[in-house]
């Protein structure tokens, strides 16, 4: 059952404590939100997991009123930073393609020396 559970919530590889330890997160969470004032709305783990990036999870928003003055919680900022870390993830994920492609090239050269002919033929 607590695996069905966990699947639902699309935390299957999540283990029993570490559930725990989120749902009482969420629930606190919930309680200090509506204390708030204006209150701000709860949140469930369906609205977490429509979150795709951690930088987008907005959970300190609206914990205080001095959070909003950090230049880290400025949506431009945030996006700018996103942005960033995707462009060095991309450097990286160029680079670490460029060295499969050499090693593809190389074993099929190895692999099958018709093949290889028929490929510096063309080039």
């Amino acid at each position: 059952m607590h695996l069905f559970k966990l699947s639902k919530l699309g935390m299957l590889g999540t283990g029993y404590k570490l559930h725990q330890q989120i749902s009482k997160a969420i629930t606190q969470y919930n309680i200090q939100a509506g204390l708030l004032n204006p209150p701000q709305p709860p949140i469930s783990w369906k609205d977490i997991m429509q979150y795709t990036f951690l930088g987008e999870f907005d959970l300190l928003w609206h914990a205080q009123d001095d959070v909003q003055e950090h230049i880290w919680a400025k949506p431009a900022v945030r996006e700018a930073t996103a942005k960033f870390f995707k462009l060095c993830h991309a450097k990286e994920e160029i680079a670490r393609l460029n060295a499969e492609v050499s090693q593809t090239i190389t074993k099929l050269h190895c692999s099958d020396p018709l093949l290889a002919h028929e490929l510096h033929r063309l080039h």
